[in-house]
């Protein structure tokens, strides 16, 4: 009777998994991305690969960092600030992903970067207001 006990807790008992949790998976994949692609473009300018990869090394860092602290306090923000922060964030990383293509002024990147900040912008604000899974809206 005690291995039969026995074996249905360790039957019923399923192994647990170990899961990352979207608000930190998702800034930590995205800035890797990022990096990677920001170390691409500086080397493509002609750039040293250890230039290039420095590069692309702080680029991550920055990003993951911004992106995990813009996920970790983003539930205490109104809608408003949260969509303007995540237009910031993206509208500065666009436009200086723009400035390493080596074909841009200073003044054309900021132009780029601030036009990708209104959509991003307009498109989280939307989907904040009408797609809010908080429950009550601020």
């Amino acid at each position: 009777m005690q291995t039969h006990a026995r074996t249905r807790t360790t039957a019923a008992a399923a192994p647990r998994r170990h899961t990352v949790a979207v608000t930190t998976g998702v800034p930590v994949v995205g800035g890797v991305a990022y990096g990677i692609y920001a170390g691409l473009l500086d080397h493509s300018t002609g750039s040293s690969s250890v230039h290039a990869f420095l590069l692309g090394l702080i680029a991550t860092v920055v990003t993951v960092v911004l992106g995990l602290a813009l996920m970790r306090v983003q539930d205490r923000m109104i809608i408003e600030i949260r969509a303007l922060a995540y237009g910031v964030l993206f509208g500065a990383t666009m436009g200086f992903l723009y400035s390493l293509a080596g074909t841009s002024t200073a003044l054309k990147a900021t132009g780029y970067g601030a036009l990708f900040g209104a959509i991003m912008l307009a498109v989280s604000l939307y989907l904040f207001r009408n797609h809010d899974s908080r429950g009550a809206r601020r």
